[in-house]
């Protein structure tokens, strides 16, 4: 006689057919999770990537003559720095660092240091978050003692 056969009857069910009862639950559970899964909620975040995505296309073809602007000009540092009144109001593309609020300056170079009429609108980028500068629009409004004065038009 057989140990199996002293087991409840359900117990002489082949392994592979528990594999397959597995697979059949699995199914069971996936199903009803998707049938009760909030695609309404799925559908409002796609669509509010999408639409940022498309904001964001749009702001970059906004700001498009004035990137075209500042790389024809290709202005420098000591340019503005030498004559602040000939270049206020022209557009730089620079990378900048902006580890923290009130500071910053141009790429990795902490002996040109960079003040903005809008600092809060600048992304910070810090040794923790990179360490890389971040490549921005900006309008030259000056120079003055604490550095050559900006404002934060974008990111290209």
């Amino acid at each position: 006689m057989s140990p199996l056969s002293k087991l409840p009857y359900w117990a002489h069910v082949s392994k592979p057919h528990h594999a397959g009862l597995q697979a059949f639950l699995l199914g069971v559970l996936v199903g009803v999770f998707l049938a009760v899964m909030p695609w309404g909620h799925l559908a409002r975040f796609l669509g509010s990537r999408a639409g940022k995505v498309q904001e964001r296309h749009q702001e970059r073809i906004g700001m498009e003559p004035r990137i075209q602007e500042a790389s024809s000009l290709n202005l420098t540092y000591e340019q503005i720095s030498a004559q602040p009144l000939a270049y206020g109001g022209k557009y730089v593309l620079w990378c900048v660092d902006h580890p923290s609020a009130g500071t910053s300056f141009l790429e990795g170079r902490p002996a040109q240091p960079l003040v903005w009429s809008n600092d809060e609108q600048l992304p910070i980028n810090s040794v923790t978050s990179g360490g890389r500068c971040t490549r921005v629009l900006a309008l030259v409004e000056g120079t003055g003692p604490a550095g050559v004065q900006l404002r934060f038009i974008g990111l290209p």
